[in-house]
């Protein structure tokens, strides 16, 4: 049964060059079996960001990406900032500008109901390219946990590696759900989407990650920096596993990610979209973080707006309409008890 289940899953969402839905792209590759793809994420940038485009610091480098010699550019989510009022506006200012395909593994602010899924179709899905796998993953759909069908994609994943030349797995989600399993990592990315009860990442992800890493090296990608000194993380916590977060706020520390994949081996260039001095990948450390303060320091300037976005959130009416049913009926039972307690 579990072979059919994987069978099926492979037939469905596996594409040998897949169309991007942003801009009807594919990605072209040559016969040195070399390529290099971006990666990043929040492409709306920071929450001031009101205007409907991307971040300047993209729309500012949209010509650099293209004549890059890339074939892709990967999104780690939060492509959009209001997926319900920003397409018009993305579609006229990067998908149509960009020559090379857009993928995105969305984030909390791309999904409202169902308007991401009627417009670009599937949030989970992995392709190939020459001896390498890129898997994109929806770290929303059960608030950060992988389960279901995209559990048993990584199971697939981990069967085929075993049996194929395969020397690379990519792994883009939005959300750094695999930050709460290392020690390491407690005291950096506080202030980015997590779920507030945890996630299944280190009892049921991890150990089909780390039997896929007995063949091949894994790459996972995260694009939820919030408030961060620099745009990467670079975190290898064991040989052939290393996690890489890295996002762009619309600040000059803005910098994107170019990784090399020749003949299987891979290589990273950190892109300053600003013109700043850049170090190497392996250089964005978890010590390199917690000596350095973020480049964005409060903003108390933007304390109306938070307040704004606060009071208007659906979540915010959601929680004091449960608190004031709580409020009401604890009301009631004690009036209920006074009215029937017994005269002495």
């Amino acid at each position: 049964m579990r072979c059919i289940v994987l069978i099926s899953l492979m037939s469905v969402m596996s594409f040998a060059q897949p169309e991007s839905v942003f801009n009807g792209l594919k990605p072209q590759i040559d016969s040195t079996g070399s390529y290099s793809f971006w990666v990043s994420g929040h492409f709306y940038g920071g929450s001031a960001n009101k205007s409907g485009y991307p971040v300047n610091t993209l729309l500012g480098n949209v010509e650099m990406i293209n004549e890059s010699g890339a074939v892709m550019l990967m999104s780690c989510g939060d492509l959009f900032k209001d997926i319900r009022n920003d397409i018009p506006l993305y579609e006229k200012s990067l998908f149509s500008s960009l020559k090379i395909p857009l993928y995105n593994a969305v984030g909390n602010h791309d999904i409202s109901g169902d308007v991401y899924q009627e417009h670009y179709g599937a949030t989970h899905f992995y392709f190939q390219i020459e001896k390498d796998f890129h898997v994109i993953l929806d770290s929303e759909l059960d608030d950060g946990d992988i389960k279901g069908s995209q559990l048993q994609l990584l199971r697939m994943i981990e069967s085929v590696v075993r049996k194929d030349d395969i020397e690379n797995v990519f792994i883009y989600a939005h959300r750094t759900i695999w930050k709460n399993t290392y020690q390491e990592l407690e005291d950096i990315l506080n202030d980015n989407t997590q779920s507030l009860t945890g996630n299944n990442f280190a009892s049921e992800v991890l150990p089909v990650v780390k039997d896929i890493s007995e063949n091949a090296a894994v790459y996972w990608f995260g694009g939820s920096l919030g408030n961060a000194p620099y745009s990467f993380l670079y975190f290898q916590p064991e040989k052939n596993i290393t996690y890489i977060a890295t996002a762009i706020r619309g600040i000059p520390r803005d910098a994107m990610l170019k990784v090399k994949s020749d003949l299987g081996e891979v290589s990273f260039e950190p892109v300053s979209l600003t013109g700043q001095e850049m170090m190497s990948l392996q250089d964005y450390t978890v010590e390199k973080w917690e000596t350095t303060s973020p480049e964005e320091p409060f903003n108390w300037r933007l304390v109306p707006l938070y307040i704004k976005q606060t009071v208007l959130s659906w979540r915010f009416f959601f929680g004091a309409l449960t608190m004031l049913i709580f409020i009401l009926t604890y009301s009631f039972i004690r009036k209920r008890k006074r009215r029937t307690k017994p005269l002495s």
